[in-house]
């Protein structure tokens, strides 16, 4: 494997060219159009198989889609940007059914390695600071309000750099690779959406990691991430019934109280002795006027845990007190999932094995090597890892490490781009530790 840097570092401008298209239009959510066809297009010219939409996503577990309206102008914005012969795919992909699965068989026995990378952008308007590289050097979002402020683009990058040495290099490899570009991270919605459809089935290693986080340091890295926290995501909309707030209070049923209160109630819920639990009533909207008696509150609201089942202990007490307000205030209550993840730990195995390619990258210094870290946050890769983990197989997860502009999320997040050669080389190391010939 001595010549694996050499053939990485060959595709150093390519990926810098890659991540800034990618980073120039970018998608938020299941509306991933433009990203899933430009993927789709550079994966058929490798000679991969190629699964899609219904295939690979599950309708009656998609959440958080968006509405119609929505839909539409990101496939009409998908197709100004494509070639009139990728038009075709943004149709196929329907109302948000993105995200794609690639897969290559060397037709010799082995194991089935599965890659996962994340390919949507954040609800965030980017930084026109004079400071800040994409703007500066022409290759920031061409849309308001959404950017790729978590390095998702470089993410994609890496995937594709993985897939394109790994289908020049088929000859060198046993059993079967399988490559998942997943929408829908933000919000934690892409993976328990497309787990149900099997995507899964008969993986045996699962490998995914991100850039940066607490990997904060160039040429650094962290090779297990444990204590992933589950989490639910779900907006309430509560119904009452308005009048006059002087004149026949009475006769009202007031949504604005028993919204407030289930709020209070929420963050007063007892945490658990066996771990780590959060609540979060992130958005509190309600009432008509003045001198009305509120007949609607919306509330959008998350739990975690570090566990699935400490989650699920959270949730399920957000549920009891959503039940016991709207029968104090006569009120009904809709309550509607908008995404979600498992929780748990990277397996022992693929930590050493990412420890084992860091050792050897020349792009990775053994003193910023660093074997563990509790995340104590939520990645919607845990889903994956926890079906696989599941099913008998290995899954881990890594950070990547980079110097950041500023926080992930932040209008001016960007990454140093040497991360893309580091990250690619550590990832086609693991490809030869599970599955060389």
């Amino acid at each position: 494997m001595s010549n694996i840097h050499e053939e990485v570092k060959v595709l150093e401008k390519e990926l810098v060219e890659t991540r800034r298209f990618f980073h120039s239009h970018p998608e938020t959510g299941w509306l991933t159009f433009f990203t899933t066809a430009t993927i789709i297009d550079k994966l058929k010219k490798l000679g991969y198989d190629l699964k899609m939409a219904d295939e690979i996503v599950s309708v009656q577990h998609q959440l958080g889609l968006g509405n119609k309206e929505q839909i539409e102008q990101a496939k009409k914005r998908a197709k100004s940007l494509l070639n009139d012969d990728l038009h075709h795919l943004v149709d196929e992909m329907k109302d948000g059914l993105t995200g794609v699965v690639a897969s290559i068989d060397t037709n010799i026995e082995g194991p089935t390695t599965a890659f996962r990378f994340d390919i949507d952008g954040v609800d965030v308007t980017e930084s026109k600071d004079d400071t800040h590289i994409p703007f500066k050097e022409g290759f920031s979002s061409d849309i308001e309000g959404i950017t790729h402020a978590c390095g998702h683009d470089g993410h994609t990058t890496i995937g594709l750099g993985l897939a394109k040495l790994i289908s020049e290099n088929k000859d060198k490899f046993k059993g079967k690779f399988i490559f998942i570009f997943q929408p829908g991270e933000e919000g934690c919605r892409g993976a328990v959406g497309m787990e149900p459809t099997g995507i899964l089935n008969d993986v045996d290693y699962l490998i995914g990691a991100h850039i940066g986080f607490q990997a904060k340091e160039n040429k650094g890295i962290i090779c297990g991430i444990n204590k992933f926290l589950s989490t639910s995501k779900f907006d309430v909309y509560f119904t009452g019934t308005s009048a006059h707030a002087a004149g026949a209070p009475q006769e009202g049923c007031n949504a604005l109280l028993a919204a407030s209160e289930a709020a209070i109630q929420m963050h007063a819920i007892t945490r658990h002795a066996d771990g780590v639990t959060r609540i979060n009533v992130g958005v509190l909207k309600a009432g008509e006027g003045r001198n009305v008696i509120a007949p609607n509150a919306f509330m959008a609201c998350e739990t975690r845990g570090v566990t699935t089942e400490l989650n699920n202990f959270m949730k399920q007490k957000c549920i009891d007190i959503l039940e016991g307000v709207s029968k104090i205030h006569s009120v009904k209550y809709k309550l509607v999932e908008t995404g979600g993840t498992a929780g748990g730990d990277s397996s022992k195995e693929i930590t050493k094995l990412f420890k084992e390619a860091a050792l050897e990258s020349p792009f990775i210094e053994d003193d910023l090597i660093v074997e563990e870290f509790d995340f104590g946050a939520c990645e919607d890769f845990a889903h994956f890892m926890r079906t696989v983990q599941k099913n008998g197989g290995e899954s881990g997860y890594a950070m990547i490490g980079t110097k950041l502009a500023a926080g992930h999320h932040n209008e001016a997040f960007d990454f140093d781009e040497n991360c893309l050669v580091s990250g690619l080389d550590i990832f086609y190391r693991l490809a030869f530790k599970l599955n060389r010939k």
